[in-house]
C-alpha cells in the first residue's frame, strides 16, 4: 500500500465496514415504520366503515321507516348497506386485533373496547329496526291496526264526532311532541267513554271492545316510542352515545399510534445522528492524518516551485522529501525535468507575449475608437440633416417674409419676431445639446466640480424661459430658500436645469403652471421642477430613464419639436456628479422631475 490509490481504497473499505450496521438498522427501522403506517391505515379503514354505518343508520331512521318496503320486505337497500358496512368495520377490527405486529398492550385494550362498543351499537340498531317495524306506519304494524280500530269507532253512534276527534287530537299531540302527558289524556278520555257506554253494555259492548283494543294498541305504541326514544333517552340516545364514544376511542387510538410512531422515528433519528457524529469524527481524524501525510511533500514541491518562479526560473530546484509514496517520488522527478525544460523557453515566450499583448491592446483601442467615431458621425449627420436644417430653414423663411413684406403691421411683425425668437432659442438649445452629447459620447471624464449657489442657477434659467412662458400664458413659480450650496460641475447642473425647464414648458398647456424648488437633505440638494402639464405613462417614464438607448422625441402642446438627446445627457451629467434623477408623473395631472447633487466634498463625490 505504497500508493495513494491503495491507501484511499483502504480508508474506503474501513468506512464501508463502519456504515454496515447503519444500513442494517435503517432497513429494519423502515420496515417498522411501514408496519406502523399499515396499522394506521387499517384503523382508517375501520373508521371509514364505522362512519358509514352511522350515516346509513340515520338514513334508515329518517326515511326507510316511512317506506312500504320497510314493512313488506325482509330488508331494504339501506339496511343491506348498513349490514355490509358493519361487516367491513368488524372485519377491519378483527384484522387489527390479529395483527402480530401489535406489541402495545394499550392498543390491544383499546381495540377490545372498540369492538365491544361496535357490537353493542349494532345490537341497538337492530333492536331499533325491529321496534320500528313492530310499531308500523300508516297501514302497517301496530299503527295500521290502530287506524283500523279508530275507523271502526267512526261508525259507532254512541261516540260523537267531537269525542272521536278528541281521541285523534290526543293521539296526534303525543306523536308530534312525544310527551306522555298527551298519552295520559288520551287514556283518560277513552276510559271516560268506556265508563259512559258501560251503562248500556248490551247496546255498546262491541264499541267498548273496539275502543279497548284501540287504547291497548296505542299504549303498546307508546311503550315502543319510549323504547326507541330520542336524543335524550332510549335506543336513539344509546346509539348516539355509543357513536360519540367510538369517535373518542378512534381518536385516542390514533393518538397512541401517532405517539408510538413518533417515538420510533425519534429513536431512529437519534441513532442516525449519533452514528453521523461518530462517522464525522472518524472522517475528520482520518482526513487530517492522511491529508498531512499526502500534502506535506506536495507543499514542499509547491514551495520550491514558488521559489523557482519568483526567481524567474534562474535557480536550481532544491526539494528534499522523505516520502515513500510512489506518486510523490514520480512527481518530484517530473517536476525537476519540467523546471529545466521551462527555463530554456520562458525568456523567449515572455518577450513574444509582451509584444503580442501590446499590439493586441493597440488594435482593440483602435477598434473601439473607430466604432465610437462612426456612431458619433452617423448621429451628427442625422441630426444636422433633419433638426438643424429644419430650424435654419424656418429662420431663413421668416426673415425672407419680413424683408419682402414691408407693409406688415406692428402686431404681425411682433408675432413673426416671437416665432423667430422661439426658433432661434430652440436652435441654440439643439446646438448646446449636440455639443454636450458629442462631448459625452467621446468619454470626456474631465469634471470641474466646485461649490456654487444653486438658487442663482435656477433664477438664471427661469429668466431665460420667462418670456416664452408669458406668451404661452404659463405661470412660473420659484421657491426661494436660504442660500443653498451644491458641490458639482456648475455647467453640467446649469445644462440639466435648462433642459428640464424647457421640457416642462414644452409639455405644459396654456393657463397651467411650473414650479421650481430646491431643498437641502442629508449631504445633498434636491432640485424639483414640477409642472401641471400632460403627464406621462409608466411605460414612457421607463423608456425615458433607460440610459442604454435614446428616448423618442415627443411634440409639445404647441407642436414644439425636440431631438431626444437632452434628457439622456442630463442622466449622464447627474450620475457623474454623484446624484440621481427621480420622475413622478401621472397622465393628465402633470410631472415632477427631481435630481440630486452633493452639498459638500465627499469620498463618493470624488470617486464619481
Amino acid at each position: 500500500m505504497h500508493t495513494i490509490k491503495g491507501r484511499i481504497l483502504l480508508a474506503f473499505a474501513a468506512l464501508c465496514l463502519l456504515t454496515t450496521p447503519v444500513i442494517f438498522f435503517y432497513f429494519s427501522s423502515s420496515e417498522k415504520i411501514n408496519l406502523a403506517h399499515n396499522i394506521k391505515e387499517q384503523v382508517d379503514v375501520f373508521n371509514i366503515n364505522r362512519l358509514k354505518v352511522i350515516n346509513v343508520y340515520n338514513q334508515i331512521l329518517e326515511s326507510d321507516s316511512k317506506l312500504d318496503a320497510f314493512y313488506l320486505e325482509s330488508s331494504t337497500s339501506n339496511i343491506k348497506k348498513y349490514q355490509q358496512f358493519y361487516a367491513n368495520a368488524l372485519n377491519a377490527l378483527v384484522a387489527l386485533k390479529e395483527n402480530q405486529q401489535l406489541t402495545s398492550q394499550v392498543v390491544e385494550l383499546r381495540l377490545e373496547t372498540i369492538e365491544q362498543r361496535l357490537t353493542l351499537l349494532n345490537t341497538n340498531v337492530n333492536e331499533l329496526i325491529r321496534l320500528k317495524r313492530k310499531r308500523g306506519f300508516k297501514d302497517y304494524g301496530l299503527e295500521g291496526n290502530m287506524r283500523s280500530q279508530i275507523h271502526q269507532l267512526e261508525n259507532v253512534t254512541s261516540i260523537s264526532l267531537s269525542e272521536n276527534l278528541m281521541l285523534r287530537r290526543r293521539e296526534k299531540d303525543f306523536f308530534l311532541r312525544g310527551d306522555l302527558h298527551y298519552a295520559n289524556l288520551l287514556n283518560q278520555h277513552a276510559d271516560s267513554l268506556i265508563e259512559r257506554m258501560a251503562a248500556n253494555f248490551d247496546e255498546n259492548h262491541k264499541a267498548i271492545i273496539v275502543l279497548n283494543r284501540y287504547k291497548e294498541i296505542f299504549n303498546d305504541i307508546v311503550k315502543i316510542e319510549s323504547a326507541i326514544g330520542n336524543e335524550n333517552a332510549g335506543l336513539v340516545y344509546n346509539i348516539h352515545e355509543l357513536s360519540n364514544q367510538l369517535d373518542q376511542d378512534v381518536e385516542s387510538l390514533h393518538g397512541v399510534l401517532k405517539e408510538d410512531l413518533t417515538l420510533l422515528s425519534k429513536g431512529i433519528r437519534n441513532f442516525i445522528i449519533l452514528f453521523l457524529l461518530i462517522t464525522i469524527l472518524f472522517l475528520v481524524a482520518f482526513a487530517f492524518i492522511f491529508s498531512n501525510y499526502i500534502t506535506k511533500p506536495i507543499k514542499l514541491l509547491i514551495e520550491d516551485m514558488d521559489r523557482v518562479i519568483a526567481n524567474k526560473f534562474k535557480t536550481e530546484t532544491a526539494i528534499q522529501t522523505k516520502s515513500s509514496t510512489q506518486e510523490i517520488l514520480q512527481l518530484k522527478t517530473s517536476y525537476t525535468k519540467l523546471t529545466e525544460t521551462i527555463k530554456d523557453q520562458v525568456n523567449a515566450l515572455n518577450i513574444k507575449n509582451a509584444e503580442l499583448e501590446r499590439l493586441n491592446g493597440k488594435l482593440k483601442e483602435s477598434e473601439v475608437e473607430l466604432k465610437d467615431a462612426s456612431q458619433i458621425k452617423d448621429k451628427f449627420f442625422s441630426i444636422i440633416s433633419h433638426d438643424l436644417k429644419g430650424y435654419t430653414s424656418n429662420i431663413v423663411s421668416m426673415t425672407q417674409v419680413l424683408n419682402a413684406n414691408t407693409k406688415l403691421t406692428g402686431e404681425e411683425r411682433r408675432v413673426f419676431g416671437s416665432h423667430l425668437q422661439d426658433t432661434a432659442q430652440n436652435l441654440q438649445l439643439l446646438l448646446d445639446n449636440l455639443l454636450n452629447w458629442a462631448k459625452n459620447q467621446m468619454n470626456d471624464k474631465n469634471l470641474n466640480k466646485r461649490s456654487f449657489d444653486i438658487n442663482k442657477v435656477l433664477e438664471k434659467n427661469v429668466e431665460l424661459i420667462r418670456e416664452v412662458a408669458i406668451r404661452k400664458n404659463i405661470t412660473l413659480n420659484i421657491d426661494h430658500k436660504a442660500i443653498l450650496k451644491g458641490y458639482a460641475d456648475k455647467d453640467m447642473v446649469d445644462f440639466v436645469v435648462r433642459n428640464l425647464l424647457s421640457n416642462a414648458l414644452k409639455f405644459t398647456p396654456e393657463g397651467e403652471s411650473i414650479t421650481v424648488a430646491a431643498t437641502e437633505k442629508e449631504h445633498e440638494l434636491a432640485i424639483t421642477i414640477k409642472d401641471t402639464g400632460v403627464g406621462m405613462t409608466k411605460t414612457q417614464i421607463k423608456e425615458l430613464l433607460n440610459a442604454n438607448k435614446q428616448a423618442k422625441s415627443t411634440k409639445g402642446t404647441n407642436n414644439e419639436e425636440g431631438n431626444g438627446l437632452g434628457f439622456g445627457i442630463c442622466l449622464d451629467f447627474i450620475k457623474r456628479n454623484g446624484g440621481k434623477i427621480i420622475i413622478d408623473s401621472k397622465v393628465g395631472v402633470g410631472s415632477s422631475f427631481t435630481f440630486t447633487i452633493p452639498t459638500q466634498l465627499s469620498r463618493t463625490s470624488i470617486l464619481n
